[in-house]
């Protein structure tokens, strides 16, 4: 959702040279020589595992001018410079099988970074800019293309034949289901949409979204609202019990289906994680604020094995979250401030 790989340059001493006059008695002349440009792919092999971490699955973290890929297993760390997004906008990170993409959502430049090789221009119909949603497979994504058409392609730019038609008429939101498809928000209503299949799965809003269940809210007229546990397989809807604080944006399910992690505070107050159970309904807040100015997608994610809550804290920080204890930790290498996240699973 990053070491230092350029060297800081020490001050250098200038003494006189020969037929000058030497300066003052105890007095130096010092300059500092300018910095290298740091590696366009810098490795740190730190010798040890991370976070106890044994499988393969690794982190991808997102800074302001580089891109990180961490493999917890091996304690190794690659920092690829990217270069300046122009947006200040949303940014997609999406994690393919041997690369991952970065993509704003304004119409400007996005970057293709194949492991352990510069970054470079995305091509084809992923050149033009705007929000990109994983596809059904590893190394393919959704891109709306023209006013109502969501595309299925490569990561090198090729459409790859699906495609997804949005409905008429305006006033719709489309994210991703966490399957591989989207989700389409529209006057209370949210559909599953898949090419040449569009669904209506719930009245309400969802709010969070994982690979095997989804939570909803459910809110009726003079009633408490509820929340309510979606098997996206079968179309059940479990009631897990009455909503007691609102989410402020959609959160994400762990990939055992188990935990939602929300995030959840108002406009002046800090935005707190809390962690879900979706069998018993119990609402664990987390010690830890999430940062205001990343309130969106990609400020966390999930390992493979559900294990471990990546969340983007306050300043850009990366924290680990124990999904069992609820504790907090550092991930156990240094890093600058991130602004997404993305994993690939092992």
């Amino acid at each position: 959702m990053l070491v230092a790989a350029g060297v800081i340059a020490a001050g250098v001493i200038v003494a006189a040279g020969r037929g000058t006059k030497p300066p003052a008695a105890s007095a130096t002349a010092t300059a500092t020589a300018p910095a290298a440009a740091p590696a366009a792919v810098a490795v740190t092999k730190l010798g040890h595992r991370l976070l106890g971490v044994r499988a393969g699955w690794q982190l991808f973290a997102l800074g302001q001018q580089e891109m990180v890929r961490i493999q917890l297993a091996r304690g190794r760390v690659t920092r690829t410079q990217i270069p300046p997004l122009m947006s200040s906008g949303p940014v997609s990170l999406l994690a393919g099988p041997h690369e991952a993409i970065i993509r704003p959502l304004d119409f400007v430049p996005g970057y293709l970074v194949p492991d352990g090789q510069k970054a470079r221009t995305l091509r084809g119909v992923l050149s033009h800019g705007g929000m990109v949603f994983p596809g059904p497979r590893p190394g393919q994504v959704w891109t709306l293309i023209s006013g109502r058409a969501v595309h299925l392609a490569g990561f090198d730019g090729g459409k790859l034949g699906a495609v997804i038609r949005l409905p008429a008429g305006d006033g719709w939101l489309v994210t991703s289901d966490d399957r591989g498809y989207l989700l389409i928000y529209r006057k209370d209503q949210v559909y599953d949409a898949r090419p040449g299949v569009t669904r209506r799965i719930t009245a309400g809003s969802v709010a969070a979204v994982g690979p095997t269940r989804w939570l909803a809210v459910h809110c009726r007229p003079r009633h408490r609202c509820s929340d309510v546990v979606i098997d996206p397989a079968t179309g059940t809807h479990r009631h897990l019990g009455h909503r007691r604080i609102g989410s402020a944006v959609p959160g994400i399910i762990s990939p055992d289906g188990s935990t939602a992690a929300l995030l959840r505070g108002g406009a002046a107050d800090p935005i707190t994680v809390h962690l879900l159970s979706l069998n018993s309904g119990t609402d664990r807040a987390v010690p830890v604020h999430a940062d205001r100015g990343l309130f969106a997608p990609g400020n966390m994610a999930w390992s493979p094995d559900s294990r471990w809550l990546f969340v983007i804290a306050v300043n850009g920080k990366l924290v680990a979250v124990s999904a069992s204890t609820g504790a907090v930790r550092g991930i156990g290498t240094a890093l600058p401030p991130v602004i997404q996240l993305a994993v690939r699973a092992g």
